[in-house]
């Protein structure tokens, strides 16, 4: 028995006419008999009642025909999600955030956007630190990532496709009632004494080096009181007074509860951020997040950029 004697079956059913039927189907009536007959043959039944004009069908046939209405309905949808899924409008997308990366405003535009376009592929969104996204892509049990340029290392560039989606400004981060908080912006040299929470170098070492090395070339090194292993363990202490920060971000500013974000006029550091995914990977939904992610980039904000080169850490 094959799909298309189930096709065949089902028309005639339907119609309870061969005639008909093989018009439908675009067959030749005699062929069309035979494939019934055979069918039949095969099940040792009879699917229909022969009449003097046309047919009808036969208590089994009733009970077949309803059968092999839900059996090709089924194979139809089958069809329809291999061919979704081959072109990339249905599936699951993991996909890796860090806190800091999140609190870019066009990142959570474009996957709204994102999944309002395809509603057929699942986004799995997952909290993860920078350092975690890259082992997690090598490992495949990450699909896409979601960090700053600061974090690949050079020997993970090869196994990594990348594209730029946005940059962040690196900015102070004060307590509304701080002295610096009204200003337009603030110089590196009015921050030397001023007590300063700090990344830990251990969960962001990329990141770590890079603001240390732009502070060490503004000729302040900041006098840091407290590490913070998160961005917002950091920005919680800044709101409460225990001390200026260093938060990296983009226009529109988001607002944050008691806190200020003041541009620092010498210190000039930013960072690209970038999708990152195995290189090897040639899912289709993923290759449709890319392509809307870029565009959302390019849409709203920093045109996305050849692969930048690889960052070695500064140590």
């Amino acid at each position: 028995m094959e799909l298309r004697h189930l096709r065949y079956f089902r028309a005639i059913g339907r119609e309870e006419h061969f005639g008909r039927a093989a018009a439908q189907l675009r067959v030749a009536q005699p062929a069309l008999t035979r494939q019934i007959r055979d069918l039949e043959a095969e099940l040792g039944v009879e699917l229909f009642e022969r009449l003097p004009r046309g047919v009808r069908l036969s208590a089994a046939g009733h009970v077949f025909l309803a059968d092999v209405e839900e059996i090709l309905a089924q194979v139809d949808r089958a069809v329809d999600r291999a061919r979704l899924l081959a072109s990339g409008h249905l599936g699951t997308i993991r996909v890796g955030l860090s806190e800091i990366i999140a609190g870019h405003d066009f990142i959570s535009y474009g996957l709204l956007n994102f999944r309002a376009a395809e509603p057929g592929v699942a986004l799995d969104l997952r909290s993860m630190s920078s350092m975690q996204q890259i082992m997690a892509l090598k490992d495949g049990t990450l699909d896409v990532g979601m960090v700053y340029d600061a974090h690949i290392d050079e020997r993970d560039a090869p196994l990594l496709g990348r594209a730029r989606i946005g940059v962040g400004e690196t900015m102070l981060a004060t307590h509304e009632g701080h002295r610096l908080a009204g200003r337009a912006s603030v110089s590196m040299a009015e921050l030397a004494d001023e007590p300063a929470l700090w990344p830990t170098r251990r969960t962001s070492p990329g990141y770590y080096d890079r603001l240390a090395a732009a502070c060490k070339a503004a000729g302040v090194m900041p006098r840091v009181v407290q590490e913070c292993t998160t961005n917002s363990i950091l920005l919680s202490l800044v709101a409460v007074g225990m001390g200026i920060g260093f938060v990296t971000a983009s226009p529109p500013l988001s607002s944050f509860h008691n806190i200020r974000l003041v541009p620092i006029s010498d210190l000039g550091l930013h960072f690209d951020v970038l999708l990152v995914w195995r290189a090897s990977d040639r899912s289709a939904a993923l290759g449709r997040f890319l392509d809307r992610m870029a565009g959302e980039a390019s849409d709203g904000g920093p045109a996305p950029a050849p692969p930048a080169p690889p960052v070695t850490p500064i140590r």
